[in-house]
Formats: C-alpha cells, structure tokens, sequence
C-alpha cells in the first residue's frame, strides 16, 4: 500500500515550502513487512527532510513515523529538542509520541505541521 507525508514549513529560510514523500517514490526507510515507514529529519544532507539553514537541527535530529495507522514523532537525542505546540508553552518531546495531522511541531527554530493527505 502506497504512503504518502505532506509537511508544510511554517517558519525559517524555508517558510510556506510543501514538502512531499511517498513509500512509492522509495523516500524515507520502510520495514520489511511494510508496517513501519519513517522518515529521518535532520541538517545531514542525506536526511529525508533536510533542514540544512537551521544551525539549531542536529545532524540526525528526529524521525517521523506512520505505524499502528498513526503518526508518530521521535527525537533522536537531538541537542536543542523537538517540540510540539501545546498552549502558552511548548511541550519537549522526550522518545516518542503521537502526533495528529495539523499539530504543529518545531525541530530547531523551524515550525511545521503533516498536512491532510486524504488517505
């Protein structure tokens, strides 16, 4: 079954940028079985998602996973954090938590949010 990820960039040099993957394309890492697909976001240029004009994303900064028919966010022990919207203050994200579709979350100084794909 094909996979698709829309992510918006809300802030940063990249601001408004749609950015488009599908497990049809061969993007991003998928299990064996086709059970998990994740896809790395980091400053690395080998990264899914590169985020290479924020100096506050590390090399390998966190993973975006679709499993258990949900999104999922992983920080990966990345030095400044991954945050997700949550009222007056934002909420670090410690290992890995659900995240819906349209929550807004930050990698370094750069905000995004997975769009609706309709699938």
């Amino acid at each position: 079954m094909n996979r698709k990820l829309e992510i918006m960039i809300m802030s940063g040099v990249d601001d408004g940028q749609q950015l488009n993957y599908s497990t049809d394309n061969g993007d991003g890492q998928l299990s064996a079985d086709g059970s998990k697909w994740s896809i790395s976001v980091g400053r690395r240029e080998d990264s899914d998602i590169c985020l290479r004009n924020d100096t506050f994303v590390s090399r390998l900064h966190a993973y975006l996973i679709w499993e258990r028919n949900r999104w999922w966010l992983q920080d990966c022990d990345s030095t400044n954090g991954t945050y997700l919207e949550n009222g007056p203050s934002d909420a670090r994200v410690q290992g890995t938590i659900p995240i819906n579709p349209n929550d807004l979350f930050r990698i370094g100084h750069t905000w995004m949010r997975i769009q609706e794909t309709g699938e």
